[in-house]
């Protein structure tokens, strides 16, 4: 029939302009592209972030203060990178790393010095509960309380004078401590005080069991006295400013042999 166009078989061409012809659905392969060219301005503006802008015109100095340091700072990094800007910021990048560690090393020394003043004081505390609760215990050792003999110690460490004896016991301790070369004759002068209180300690009479009786209350309170006269001069001798520094106090000097206290009147 005339007007009717015949359809093209295989292998012939299409007439239809190319700009007209429906284009294949290639949706995925678009949307590639795409997610790559974002990813490339991301990376740019990343780029573009961490550098920084230098204008010529403006002061090096100003610019380098931007990063945050003070002008001396920022004169003397330029100086070390001979007026290379760029140089000189990388040197501040450095400058404030180093800073950041000492701080952070600052802080973690400041924690440690007071977990360390929280422990010596913890200890401090239950060396002073010890000291009351089992002096004895506490006090192993010194010179003073061996020489004062077990039923002695005892029986003052629950009389009255505890207290003072505990105050002579600890500064055997710390003499012997802060004087560790005269160790011996301190520990010998502790020794001659107990041997003199001991010396006045009165017994009351043996019961019938051949035991000793207790000690008389009226010879506790003698060598209480003594004790209490003994630890003023102790005080006196050792907890004054010495005339020359570093000197050990002339009361445990070894030619004093002869301990020549009054008792105190404690009534």
């Amino acid at each position: 029939m005339a007007g009717r166009r015949a359809r093209p078989t295989d292998g012939q061409v299409d007439d239809v302009p190319e700009k007209h012809r429906k284009l294949p659905d290639t949706a995925d392969d678009a949307e590639e592209p795409a997610e790559e060219a974002e990813v490339e301005e991301e990376d740019e503006e990343e780029e573009e972030e961490g550098e920084i802008e230098i204008d010529e015109d403006e002061d090096p100095v100003e610019l380098l203060k931007a990063q945050g340091v003070s002008e001396d700072v920022a004169k003397r990094m330029l100086e070390k990178a001979e007026g290379d800007v760029d140089a000189a910021v990388m040197l501040i990048v450095e400058h404030q790393e180093l800073e950041k560690e000492e701080k952070d090393l600052a802080k973690v020394m400041e924690e440690s010095l007071q977990e360390a003043e929280a422990e010596s004081e913890k200890k401090r505390e239950l060396d002073e509960e010890r000291k009351k609760t089992s002096p004895a215990e506490f006090f192993q050792g010194c010179s003073f309380l061996e020489h004062l003999g077990e039923d002695v110690s005892t029986a003052l460490l629950s009389s009255d004078a505890k207290d003072d004896v505990i105050a002579i016991l600890d500064l055997e301790r710390k003499c012997r401590q802060w004087y560790r070369a005269r160790s011996g004759d301190i520990a010998e002068y502790f020794s001659r005080i107990a041997v003199k209180a001991v010396a006045n300690v009165e017994f009351e009479e043996t019961d019938v069991s051949g035991e000793q009786g207790n000690i008389k209350a009226s010879s506790m309170e003698t060598v209480h006295s003594l004790l209490v006269a003994h630890l003023s001069d102790l005080q006196d001798a050792v907890l004054t400013m010495p005339n020359t520094p570093g000197t050990v106090p002339d009361i445990f000097s070894p030619i004093d042999v002869e301990l020549c206290v009054e008792t105190v009147d404690l009534t």
